[in-house]
Parts: structure tokens; sequence; C-alpha cells
């Protein structure tokens, strides 16, 4: 069992603090995860930087990340959360090389996300940490959507945590509550024959190689979502992030639950209606998508 809740502005005119009302939500649903929590955010970026963030499981080796990332561009700005790195840089080379150069610096060092306006803040425990760490109710863009991770099937640790990325794809995150069945059969197939490389031993990892080689099939990016509900078997919800859009996915048996609330100005999202009313502080009418759905919202 995992939580996942946050909000998207329709407009970048909006009474209350993004950031504030992520924390309040992520916060409500925190007993359904208590292992690690991240969140997704989306920056407009008009000075056309690179946002990357790094899982450090290595004590010790932030500072080599900070001084790797400032050889490979510019850093602009920085946060070193202890565990994972949040950085945003003037960089100009190949994504791939950035994922490598990164990967390479050695054991518990990875890649966790790479965005021209997705970037993504993970911490262990609850978003009382990630506040600590990151000051999330600081943010004020249009989206954060995060995710309390309840470890069912892999490593508590910051690589492991949720958002996941799809490695070396710019802008690709998912959010996954959920068990997926046939994840050996689908990571070998893709590892193997598809040419993915996974970062993670997390069975939410698969949804991001569907949606990789789909896009890069030619796929769009709801023909893509709409693809795993026929190649992935088990039990979920997920939402999904690419570019501008945001999407939320449920499998034909609709078993995990994720409710949506959506006005004139924002479009909430939890695994729970009390979360969104907490994170909105007030009462809202909330929908739940059926089964085998795929829903999707572009920023405009």
């Amino acid at each position: 069992m995992c939580g996942i809740g946050g909000i998207v502005f329709k407009s970048r005119l909006h009474g209350q603090k993004t950031g504030e009302i992520a924390y309040r939500i992520l916060h409500s649903i925190y007993r359904r995860g208590p292992n690690s929590t991240g969140v997704a955010l989306w920056q407009d970026n008009d000075e056309g930087l690179t946002y990357v963030g790094v899982n450090v499981e290595t004590k010790g080796m932030g500072p080599k990340v900070i001084e790797l990332l400032d050889e490979l561009g510019t850093v602009k700005a920085v946060n070193d959360g202890d565990g994972f790195i949040r950085a945003a840089i003037k960089y100009k080379g190949d994504d791939h090389d950035l994922v490598d150069a990164i990967d390479g610096l050695g054991k518990g060092v990875t890649c966790a996300s790479i965005g021209s306006h997705i970037e993504v803040l993970k911490h262990m425990g609850g978003v009382a940490n990630l506040e600590d760490k990151f000051k999330l109710s600081a943010y004020d863009g249009r989206v954060a959507i995060g995710l309390t991770r309840f470890a069912t099937e892999s490593s508590i640790d910051f690589t492991h945590a949720q958002p996941l990325a799809a490695r070396g794809a710019r802008d690709l995150i998912v959010m996954h509550n959920g068990h997926i069945t046939n994840y050996h059969r689908l990571r070998w197939l893709y590892e193997n024959k598809k040419g993915y490389t996974f970062t993670t031993r997390n069975d939410s990892e698969i949804l991001c190689a569907v949606l990789w080689h789909e896009m890069s099939q030619g796929a769009s990016f709801k023909e893509a979502l709409s693809s795993t509900i026929d190649l992935v078997d088990g039990c979920f919800s997920y939402i999904a992030m690419h570019g501008n859009e945001i999407a939320l996915v449920k499998d034909r048996y609709a078993a995990k639950p994720m409710v949506v609330a959506e006005n004139d100005d924002f479009i909430a999202i939890a695994s729970d209606a009390w979360a969104i009313c907490e994170g909105v502080q007030r009462e809202v009418n909330v929908y739940e998508p059926g089964a085998g759905t795929v829903t999707t919202w572009r920023l405009q």
C-alpha cells in the first residue's frame, strides 16, 4: 500500500501555495506509506536549465556529485539532502552522457531524474523530512504530485523511493501504487530485447520501461499509457508525467483507489478523498476514474 496525492493548477495565477497544498495532502496519506516520500514538481524554466536528481546512497559522495555536475555544465542551484541531491544546471551536452557520468561515480550513486520542466525530490520517511531538506512548502509553481511509499518488494532507500524516472529520458516519470505480477518476465524482455537499462529492482520501474519503449517507437504519450493496461499484469493505479502532460492510469480491476477533484482552478488527485480536502482546506466533490481508464491533462 502506497499513497499518491497532489495538485495541478490550471493557471499560473492561484490563491494557495502549491507546495503547502502538496505537503498537507502527503501528510494526510502518510499512514499509507511511511518508508519514503517523493514529489514531482513542474517548473516553467524560462532560463533553459536542466533539473537533475541524484540518489547518493554512499555517505560522503555528495560533494563529488556536485563537483561532477559543475564540470559537465554549470551548477546554478543545488541542495545536498543527505542521500538525495537536487540540482539545476546549465547543460548543453547529451542526456545519456550526463546520466552515464553520474552513474559512473561509483556504487550507490545513480541519476534519479533529468528534466527541462519536471523536477524530482525524494527523502526517507514522511513529508516533514522532505520539507526539512528541500523546503517543499516554498514551491509555488503549477504542479506538485507525490507518493508516500510502503515498500513491499525492494529496498527502502533513496534509489527505490518514488517518483521513478525512465533512465536517460528527459521529463518522463511515474508514481505507482500496486503490485506488478509479471515484473520478472517484463524486466527480462525490456532489459535483454528492447535495450532499456534499469536503475532499480522496483517493479514500478517496468512502467517507465514500457512508456520509454513505446514512445521511442513513435507512440504518443497517451498511446504509451494505454499500452501499459494491456502489457502489465497486476493491480495498479499510477500517475505519469511527461513534458507538460499529467496522466492518471488504472488497471482493469481498479482495486487500487485514486480519486480526482476538478474545478475551473485546479485538479487535485489523491488515494483518498479526505487527503484532498485536507490539502485544499475545504470540502470538494470527487470522482473516481473507472477501471482500465487513462485520463490526461495538459498544461496550457
